[in-house]
């Protein structure tokens, strides 16, 4: 899928409409309790057209998910792009993280006991986070070495480092 297709994908009104039921329900009820059935039932739509777009509860969970990392990567970036030095880029890139998570506290508390029990979900959502970081990272050294703020190094160093 190419870029302009994915963005379509996820600008979507009834696709939008579904996450922004789930995410309702999944705070207010719990991930475990809330059915596919009940998003349906939350948005004025079918569960035939609910499985249209996702299968299983789980896609739509991932898919918020997904959602919520692209808006962290976004105040990542604009943060980030506000400074000039590679320390204070780094500074500003922390600062987002922790943010994003003080700002979610409460819905992360709420998913966390209940999709804990679901591992394989969890690491699907884990390794994209991660990627996302270690792309960043390394973005930032390779920044910093232009600058001449930060030595030289090879392409295995700066993977050890992003890691």
């Amino acid at each position: 899928m190419s870029e302009s297709q994915h963005e379509a994908v996820n600008m979507d009104p009834i696709r939008q409409d579904i996450l922004a039921g789930a995410r309702e329900l999944f705070i207010h009820y719990g991930y475990k309790k809330t059915t596919m059935e009940d998003i349906a039932r939350k948005i004025g739509k079918s569960k035939s057209a609910l499985y249209y777009y996702f299968k299983t509860k789980e896609e739509i969970f991932e898919a918020m998910a997904q959602e919520d990392l692209a808006k962290q990567q976004q105040v990542a970036v604009e943060m980030m792009n506000k400074e000039t030095t590679v320390q204070d880029r780094f500074r500003a890139f922390v600062v987002s993280m922790f943010s994003h998570v003080l700002n979610n506290t409460r819905q992360y508390t709420i998913f966390k006991a209940e999709v804990m029990e679901n591992p394989l979900l969890i690491m699907n959502i884990t390794e994209k986070r991660n990627a996302y970081m270690e792309a960043f990272l390394k973005d930032l050294v390779l920044y910093g070495i232009r600058r001449g703020e930060v030595k030289e190094l090879t392409h295995e160093q700066i993977e050890i480092w992003a890691k």
